[in-house]
């Protein structure tokens, strides 16, 4: 008896930590298309972020993607990509670059006509100046991904 009356309690305390404020009347999302403002004329970054952001909601299964309309909007814009000095090595040589990537992102309830999070998100990584175009590619690719991780969790935890 006891131990049964445990498991309700601790069941009934658990919860879902995605999800867990999406408003009740949002069932389904329009993913506009990602828009790359960064100058930086890569064609394949905003592709990137799209796919992986698509990826992300479809696993997440907290909205239902639509092809238009949809109870919410949620738009990305790749606002910059910047390259920076990450390392420098013996005889003052650079070593490894850093390159950040910023994007804004707007999260907009179609129901009840109100913006529900209009945010910038920022991640960077370093690479290594050794073949360093390729290098520079994959960390971007890698950023672009952890930004869509984090509209995710924005998006579905109401941060």
């Amino acid at each position: 008896m006891v131990i049964s009356a445990l498991a309700v309690v601790l069941l009934g305390s658990c919860y879902s930590f995605t999800g867990g404020s999406t408003p009740e009347h949002l069932k389904t999302l329009y993913i506009a298309n990602v828009i790359d403002n960064s100058g930086f004329g890569n064609p394949e970054y905003k592709m990137v972020l799209s796919q992986t952001v698509h990826e992300n909601f479809k696993r997440d299964n907290s909205l239902a993607l639509v092809e238009s309309g949809g109870d919410a909007k949620l738009s990305i814009t790749i606002s910059s990509i910047n390259e920076s000095t990450g390392a420098i090595g013996s005889g003052e040589l650079e070593t490894e670059r850093r390159v950040t990537v910023n994007c804004s992102v707007e999260y907009f309830d179609n129901v009840k006509k109100k913006q529900i999070l209009n945010r910038s998100f920022s991640q960077f990584a370093q690479f290594s100046i050794k073949d360093a175009q390729t290098a520079r590619n994959e960390a971007i690719k890698t950023i672009l991904k952890q930004i869509a991780d984090d509209v995710l969790l924005a998006v579905v935890s109401g941060w």
